[in-house]
């Protein structure tokens, strides 16, 4: 069992961590990223196979969700290397994150739970098994050792004669180019350029940062493919539920309170009375927005709680279709409000999220309000399957690009250091185009395109963005940047 095990693990454990630490270890944003995201789902698939079964195929041969989940890696993959955004990296590192847990818990445990939180339990115990197994691929290796004990393979035989080669050839190497390139310029030259694109690590800490990762890479994966088929996922069980009309009494208050507020909401946002002295609309509208967000959130907790742990009741569920009633109201109230503050003071990356999570939370919402008259629906599979549909939506989208050109029409009325130092270089092109604020962000950027021009053409391969290389390319095509008198702004890079 070791000896199959050992033989089926280890090349894929240890190819998955070197395409870890050679493609995107200090390097998460990237033109490298889908290289290693194409190889690491190629490495599942030859593991699957190498058990007699597919990756996006169940045992009868039906497309199941795994697809789903390659394809979105995939996409967000490939949207790392398209956008310079430092917020959206993070949206799309954290998305590839929880789907790449999802496809391993349903490839190797058959794992996808109906319930939001039963899944995350199951995603937080699939964390730990490279904790709980660390020593698997040693003693693995132990075994097939002492099982193989005496023997040698040809294929072994050469390659420890390979390897023997190479240890001798190295510093004869080293001191056989050293004495050529003192008896020839052309070809010092030559081995110099070559030696300089080959850099090696600039910071003290990589000299123990690549061969940790390399190491919990390795062991992580050895892991995952070799003990989740056999891992005891625990399954909650149905406790009992509480009386109904507990919750019928506190939600009735509540759903009570919710009303009241609908109606406010309606009276003053969409009737605009007249508002207390000293406020203005905006102001109003900004007020209130995360608190109201906060309850809306909260709602949707109350509702999950109140269904799974109380008794089914027909008044039960006629109070809480009111509360999710009165959600849809509160949030038409948060997005009418960032409307209304966006107005005036335009857009901003938070502004845009929140009304991206809105959208999602009307959603969310829906399939509660469903599950209030109809028990089973896979709540996880149709959140998880909306929110990245959305997301991809969003990523794809460029956000800074249309956040800079909507604010550059407010440019009048809002602050345009916003424009400058809170962009990323995706939205150079619009910027450039307005022209008004061009020759100030490439000031600003200045410094950034000298560093990146001086990477060597290794680090140029291994890091291209395209979208921040095609910002560069814009700033160099500025006449400004070679005038005497361009100064280069250090003042309020804000940091």
């Amino acid at each position: 069992m070791e000896q199959f095990r050992y033989k089926r693990c280890f090349n894929k454990a240890l190819i998955w961590a070197l395409s870890a630490v050679i493609l995107i270890y200090r390097n998460r944003d990237a033109i490298t990223y889908p290289i290693f995201m194409a190889i690491t789902l190629g490495i599942l698939a030859w593991d699957c196979k190498s058990m007699g079964r597919s990756l996006i195929r169940d045992f009868e041969g039906k497309i199941t969700i795994n697809l789903f989940y390659c394809i979105a890696l995939m996409l967000l993959s490939i949207n790392k290397c398209l956008t310079a955004s430092v917020d959206m990296q993070w949206g799309n590192g954290f998305g590839i994150f929880l789907l790449f847990i999802c496809l391993l818990l349903k490839t190797y445990s058959g794992q996808e739970g109906k319930e939001v939180t039963d899944q995350l339990i199951k995603m937080c115990q699939l964390l730990l098994v490279p904790f709980k197994h660390i020593e698997k691929p040693f003693k693995d290796r132990i075994v097939v050792r002492k099982m193989t004990a005496g023997e040698m393979t040809e294929g072994k035989k050469k390659f420890r004669s390979v390897l023997i080669g190479l240890l001798i050839a190295v510093p004869l190497l080293a001191i056989i180019l050293s004495l050529l390139a003192s008896a020839d310029l052309i070809f010092g030259d030559l081995i110099g350029d070559i030696l300089d694109a080959i850099k090696l690590p600039e910071f003290s800490e990589d000299y123990v940062g690549v061969p940790f990762k390399l190491f919990l890479s390795f062991v992580a994966f050895y892991c995952w493919i070799s003990c989740l088929p056999a891992e005891v996922f625990a399954e909650r069980q149905e406790g009992k539920k509480f009386d109904a009309v507990v919750a019928i009494t506190f939600n009735s208050l509540i759903a009570f309170v919710y009303l009241f507020f609908s109606g406010i909401q309606f009276v003053y946002l969409v009737g605009k009375m007249e508002l207390p002295g000293g406020y203005t609309y905006a102001e109003y509208a900004h007020e209130g927005f995360y608190q109201l967000l906060a309850v809306t959130i909260l709602n949707l907790i109350l509702v999950s709680f109140c269904k799974k742990h109380f008794a089914e009741n027909k008044v039960l569920k006629a109070i809480l279709t009111i509360i999710s009633l009165c959600t849809y109201v509160m949030i038409a109230s948060s997005a009418l409000r960032m409307y209304l503050y966006v107005g005036v003071y335009g857009l901003s990356h938070l502004r845009v999220y929140v009304l991206w999570l809105l959208v999602v939370l009307v959603v969310w919402t829906s399939v509660l309000t469903a599950g209030i008259f109809k028990s089973g629906i896979p709540f996880f599979r149709i959140i998880t399957v909306f929110v990245t549909v959305w997301y991809l939506v969003l990523a794809f989208s460029f956000p800074d690009k249309w956040i800079a050109a909507y604010d550059i029409e407010l440019l009048d009325e809002i602050p345009d250091q916003f424009l400058i130092y809170e962009t990323y270089p995706d939205a150079a092109p619009v910027i450039m185009e307005d022209g008004r604020l061009w020759d100030r962000y490439c000031a600003y950027m200045y410094y950034d395109m000298e560093e990146y021009d001086e990477k060597n053409i290794l680090q140029r391969i291994r890091e291209f963005n395209f979208a921040e290389d095609h910002a560069f390319d814009l700033i160099r095509s500025n006449p400004a940047i070679y005038e005497k008198d361009f100064e280069p702004e250090y003042v309020n890079r804000m940091w």
